[in-house]
């Protein structure tokens, strides 16, 4: 028997772990011939039907989630008239709930695994090999002469501990994001998420992940994500397994290469937290946490308890550690209106994460939220992936603003080239929400959404937006010196926008006339050879072509330095520094 495991992942660059559990214990206890396809979903379905048909596979199980499953079902339907003979399974959250459904109205899907498949595939796989009853194989769904038969769910969990190891194949992983798990199911029972319909948490041996992550880096793995729901669940374990990948990364020489991607509830940090982030490398974890909303009344309802005014003090100590930090918000939960989100919104960016991901709600099947749909009034997408509509007390045209507002958000604040400009502009706004509102409204004014901009267009849209709606309670030219300070830091600029450069009332930009004759002065100043380390080792050619100098009337840094001043700029690998002259 040949089989077939395909994953149509979101991007390219993502790997699919469920899958090579499965491959695994195949090959450990039903065939030998077992093939594992990747694709991502932005691939022509047609090449990637083409593709599977030559493997000439006797059985295909693909691995759904929201944001693939249209895919496999328009893949599975090209395949059958030309496969008659093959068995399509499906496994994954999205098929999980509502079965009868899925397959009444796909026939060409032989069976769905409901909920973990390690055990209930391999059974699947082992009763076609012998022709045996499929009704005593746990957690399957499957046709049955045009009829839906759903077995009873498999009466035991899985151990961890016992499944195959994932990475055996030797497999090339650099420049790609690799998914480990150490836990399955979650403390918590927010409503909005599948991890409510199960209940428990269960731990895989440290050791067993260390063999896991020396594996990986082996192979090339520099980018790793936790799937653990939440990884903080427990203190001692993700203590254990933090200390794994930092001896590990450390013992290598790794540890400025490689960083792990952890999702932890806020909630569970404490003082011993903080003790232990002192102690670990700068870069090697990024933490990923869920606020999702700061309105209480809205936070019981999804049964998310958390206090975000009690845990946010933690923050700024993680980003003195130089500890990555994203936050997340949901837009379009029950009860938070467009007032409530505002605040939500403005709660969270005041303590300044490196990002700050603005989602849509997801009206995922199974959920609690789903089956209560019609008390909070939310409507949603009948197609995956089931974002919100508009709710009770959100419209469908403020969640249309929200969704503009979120895109700005990732241009600008999420990219990380505005810090200087954004810190600025905020400052003629009555909070952050309403700046980039205002700013996405602008952009749809403008049309702007309509096409993609280069990088540096962004700076043309900004100033643009900010000459439209700026205050007088804000001096133009401190907005103006920080937006061309990012500038200078995004790259080299071999000419300056004519907004940087051209006349402002009485006042002349000074990177022009003597000013600029006097940066040239400053850029071949030999002062730089006791500040930067590179100086020694570059020509003067190269010296030039890589630092550029620029003065600015305003303190751009905040530092308390008061007055103009010049700035050199160096360019070193995508990246600038930043040194002060000192006269």
């Amino acid at each position: 028997m040949r089989v077939l495991l395909v994953a149509l992942n979101a991007k390219y660059v993502h790997t699919n772990l469920a899958l090579r559990y499965l491959k695994e214990g195949l090959l450990r206890s039903v065939t030998s011939d077992v093939i594992l396809r990747e694709y991502s979903i932005n691939d022509r379905l047609e090449r990637i039907a083409g593709e599977i048909y030559e493997t000439r596979a006797d059985v295909i199980g693909f691995s759904c989630y929201i944001w693939n499953i249209k895919e496999v079902l328009s893949v599975v339907r090209q395949l059958h008239p030309v496969c008659p003979d093959v068995r399509f399974v499906l496994g994954g959250p999205e098929v999980s709930f509502d079965v009868e459904d899925l397959l009444s109205a796909h026939q060409e899907v032989d069976a769905v695994i409901l909920g973990e498949g390690e055990k209930s595939f391999n059974d699947l796989l082992l009763a076609w090999q012998k022709g045996e009853d499929l009704s005593q194989v746990e957690g399957l769904a499957w046709n049955h002469n045009a009829k839906v038969i759903v077995n009873p769910p498999s009466r035991k969990s899985l151990n961890l501990n016992e499944l195959p190891f994932p990475y055996a194949d030797e497999e090339d992983f650099s420049g790609r994001i690799v998914y480990v798990e150490t836990t399955r199911g979650c403390p918590f029972s927010c409503q909005y998420c599948l991890s409510s319909t199960f209940q428990g948490v269960r731990y895989l041996e440290p050791e067993g992940f260390r063999r896991m992550f020396r594996r990986l880096l082996s192979q090339g793995a520099r980018t790793i994500k936790f799937v653990d729901r939440t990884f903080n669940a427990h203190k001692r374990h993700a203590f254990e397994i933090l200390n794994i990948v930092r001896d590990e990364c450390c013992s290598l020489g790794l540890s400025s290469q490689v960083r792990v991607h952890c999702e932890i509830a806020g909630d569970l940090l404490d003082d011993e937290w903080m003790d232990y982030f002192k102690n670990y490398p700068p870069g090697l974890i990024q933490l990923e946490i869920g606020v999702q909303s700061t309105y209480q009344p809205t936070l019981e309802i999804v049964a998310r308890h958390q206090n975000f005014d009690a845990w946010k003090k933690y923050v700024p100590i993680m980003q003195k550690l130089k500890i990555p930090l994203h936050l997340d918000l949901i837009a379009g939960l029950p009860l938070e209106n467009w007032s409530n989100f505002r605040n939500s919104f403005n709660d969270v960016y005041a303590v300044k994460p490196d990002m700050l991901q603005l989602g849509f709600l997801k009206v995922l099947k199974g959920s609690g939220l789903r089956l209560n749909s019609q008390k909070y009034g939310l409507l949603f997408n009948p197609e995956p992936p089931y974002t919100i509509l508009e709710t009770a007390v959100l419209a469908h045209e403020e969640m249309l603003q929200l969704q503009r507002m979120e895109e700005v958000l990732d241009k600008y604040y999420n990219s990380g080239k505005f810090v200087h400009s954004l810190r600025e502009a905020l400052h003629m706004f009555p909070s952050a929400f309403d700046f980039y509102h205002e700013l996405a409204e602008y952009w749809e004014k403008k049309g702007w959404f309509q096409r993609l901009w280069p990088g540096k267009a962004l700076f043309d849209k900004l100033w643009e937006f900010i000459e439209w709606a700026q205050s007088q309670r804000v001096s133009r030219r401190a907005f103006l010196d920080a937006l061309r300070f990012d500038y200078y830091l995004w790259e080299r600029p071999k000419t300056l926008p004519d907004y940087f450069v051209r006349s402002e009332g009485q006042g002349e930009w000074t990177n022009g006339g003597e000013a600029k004759s006097t940066g040239e002065e400053i850029q071949r100043d030999g002062c730089w050879a006791n500040v930067v380390p590179e100086f020694a080792a570059m020509d003067r050619r190269q010296w030039n072509r890589n630092t550029a100098v620029a003065y600015f009337e305003t303190d751009v840094l905040k530092e308390g330095e008061s007055g103009p001043g010049w700035f050199l700029f160096l360019y070193q690998q995508g990246k600038a520094r930043i040194y002060r002259y000192q006269v």
